[in-house]
């Protein structure tokens, strides 16, 4: 059985639906005894949803060169 570590650094791929079936069926198991961690993929799928209906606003022109800047500094 996995821990909650172990749930806790495999969540993306859970929720992605990105892992193979044997380890999902281990989360799986483990959310159906750990109820903390059920309560944090909850969580998480709420917030994923919610965070979905968000408008998609520019960034502000400040903000953007400053991105753009660091990129470029970044890529050399």
């Amino acid at each position: 059985m996995i821990t909650c570590r172990e749930l806790a650094e495999a969540l993306a791929d859970y929720l992605g639906e990105d892992l193979d079936a044997g380890p999902r069926a281990e989360v799986e198991v483990h959310l159906g005894r750990c109820p903390p961690c059920a309560d944090l993929v909850e969580s998480y799928r709420i917030t994923i949803r919610l965070s979905r209906r968000l408008p998609c606003l520019p960034l502000p022109p400040d903000l953007a060169r400053r991105v753009e800047t660091l990129l470029r500094e970044r890529r050399g």
